[in-house]
């Protein structure tokens, strides 16, 4: 009777083998699995929804290993892992959650709502595995045994967080670099896939074949997925373990700074234009150049000048400046470079008052010293 326990969620119809080197290296990539969601776990912070993630799983590969393997007879009456599939959607979502919105708190009524489904689960898996002998026929037994691996709940389950993290990733994909959307969008990809193994295996779960074909395809998918994080942490590390560089903060910090300001968008878009045309006489070549200076030049007060480089060109005032000034030094180097002679005249017919300010700004927007960009300019 032990054996309808394993029909659900297609764990019966595993065929158990011998150890072949196949198993050895699913059990091989449990193990790494364990150690690295160990060390995120260690790293804390966000980094401990994503180690929980893939402490996850690495349990589920291990026990699907044990299922196949008749040296251990792993023969449960009901699969940990009908448990465990429930911590996936919640740890991906918190784990971009807290990427993307690193300074919003989340309430714990919302974390207990998205782990309630795991830890119902864990506990009518426990109550089940202790107090029953056989497979109930009928009954409150049969209900809980058959709610908890109820394959249609979990397509459902996946579903909805896929749906969520979707729409999630509309909303903030442009204030995203390259790297970081990539690795938000392969992180949807993930649970998309599982979600698709699911909705496959309720279409053919009557042929056994199949669904052991599509149990292995979750293992080597599952080791893909563990040994892909491990090369990340090792080659882009800030990837996984620090904040996404995301600007979403930024944006919500401007928005509750200036949302008592008294600027329409329309007298927004006027000065925005009226400051771009005042560039275009180069009031930056002034070294002693203000704030309060450029706001006088446009009827207005530094405030609200403030407020619009802020908001439109997401820059203080400084670096506002400064890019029109290093722009007007390459206009300078690139017209003659052979004639450019001193640093020192750059620096002032480009607007800087001293050599400091004006390299570190140099550098930061063309990654090159003067020296080294005028030289590349001449070979």
């Amino acid at each position: 009777m032990t054996e309808a326990f394993l029909s659900i969620d297609a764990v019966q119809i595993a065929a158990q083998d011998e150890l072949s080197l196949l198993h050895f290296i699913f059990i091989a990539i449990s193990m790494l699995g364990f150690g690295i969601g160990l060390y995120l776990l260690y790293r804390k912070g966000l980094n401990t929804y994503m180690g929980i993630f893939t402490i996850s799983i690495a349990s589920i590969l291990l026990e699907l290993t044990f299922l196949w393997w008749d040296g251990i007879m792993h023969i449960p009456k009901i699969p940990f892992y009908s448990s465990l599939l429930f911590l996936l959607g919640p740890c991906i979502y918190l784990f971009l959650e807290k990427s993307l919105y690193p300074h919003r708190q989340i309430r714990l009524r919302v974390i207990a709502l998205l782990f309630g489904p795991f830890f119902l689960s864990l506990i009518l898996l426990l109550i089940l595995t202790n107090s029953i002998g056989e497979m109930p026929l009928a009954g409150t037994g049969k209900t809980l045994v058959l709610l908890l691996n109820n394959i249609y709940i979990k397509i459902v389950y996946f579903g909805l967080f896929l749906i969520i993290l979707i729409r999630r990733y509309q909303d903030c994909r442009f204030q995203l670099d390259e790297l970081t959307r990539k690795w938000t969008l392969s992180l949807i990809i993930f649970l998309a896939i599982i979600c698709f193994i699911f909705c496959f295996q309720a279409i053919v779960k009557n042929q056994s074949s199949i669904n052991n074909m599509l149990q292995y395809t979750l293992a080597y998918f599952f080791s893909a997925f563990i040994i892909i994080i491990s090369f990340l942490l090792f080659l882009l590390p800030k990837n996984i373990t620090e904040i996404l560089t995301a600007n979403m903060d930024k944006q919500l910090v401007k928005k509750e700074k200036y949302q008592n300001s008294g600027l329409t968008k329309t007298m927004i878009e006027t000065l925005k234009t009226q400051l771009l045309e005042a560039m275009q006489e180069k009031p930056y070549l002034d070294n002693t150049l203000s704030l309060q200076d450029l706001a006088h030049r446009l009827n207005t007060d530094r405030y609200s000048l403030s407020q619009v480089i802020n908001q439109e060109f997401n820059k203080n005032f400084y670096e506002f400046i400064n890019d029109y000034r290093i722009n007007e030094c390459i206009t300078i180097i690139e017209n003659s470079p052979k004639q450019v002679e001193l640093i020192t005249d750059l620096i002032y017919e480009s607007g800087f008052n001293n050599k400091v300010s004006f390299y570190k700004a140099f550098k930061k927007r063309k990654h090159l010293t003067p020296v080294q960009y005028i030289k590349s300019l001449q070979e």
